[in-house]
């Protein structure tokens, strides 16, 4: 399934739980809102193709930009940007 691009990590058995867990602690961590924006923009694209969800994209990425998460992210993301160094990490909050 790697190999085909299904999955793009493959665990001993020995490790799944724990792996699954770290996984899924670092997803609850990170910008939710944005998860669930492209989980909706996919599921619009599977329903109903790729005219369908560039015609919802607007409608579910704009209200991203208002939230206070984005008011954060972006700004700080820029300033490193024009300073050449990496993106700092955000503590994302869902809001």
């Amino acid at each position: 399934m790697m190999q085909r691009g299904v999955v793009n990590r493959v665990v001993p058995d020995a490790e799944l739980e724990k792996t699954a867990r770290e996984f899924a602690v670092r997803v609850a961590k990170g910008p939710t809102r944005a998860y669930a924006a492209h989980k909706a923009l996919l599921r619009v694209w599977a329903e109903s193709g790729v005219a369908a969800a560039d015609s919802a994209m607007l409608d579910i990425a704009i209200p991203l930009f208002e939230t206070e998460d984005v008011r954060k992210a972006i700004p700080s993301a820029v300033t490193a940007l024009k300073a050449g160094q990496p993106r700092p990490a955000v503590d994302f909050k869902g809001r």
